[in-house]
């Protein structure tokens, strides 16, 4: 069994961001494990559950949305690209003095530092990024 791990920093809006979906719908019909996934720069968009931006950006969104929760695999994403763009957990809203401290990450995901990441490269066998 290979342990594959995903980064994911292509937009809700990009092509990569579909094919990354399918890579890891194809991981989990396979005999490997989906070490980590880790959603960086404009991939973090793919975690806000409240973005929907034109066609291929909902289906992008939604369907990582849907596999993540259907799963439960680690969907990380990194904290400092997301506050940058506007993605908070509740922790992180409260912490920003943010006035809505519901947050805007969708369920399943997890705000971390790029710590995760770096185990990822090290405990995976294989890492396909995904831009």
């Amino acid at each position: 069994m290979i342990k594959v791990s995903l980064l994911v920093t292509a937009g809700p809006q990009r092509p990569g961001a579909l094919t990354a979906l399918h890579t890891a719908q194809a991981v989990a019909r396979s005999s490997h494990q989906l070490y980590r996934i880790f959603f960086y720069g404009d991939g973090v968009h793919l975690a806000n559950r409240l973005a929907c931006r034109g066609d291929l950006a909902c289906d992008a969104q939604r369907g990582w949305q849907t596999l993540v929760a259907e799963h439960g695999w680690p969907a990380s994403v990194c904290v400092g690209a997301a506050l940058k763009r506007g993605i908070s957990d509740s922790e992180e809203a409260r912490r920003a003095g943010l006035n809505d401290v519901s947050g805007t990450l969708a369920d399943g995901f997890t705000l971390v530092g790029l710590g995760d990441w770096v185990d990822a490269l090290t405990q995976s066998d294989r890492v396909v990024h995904f831009g």
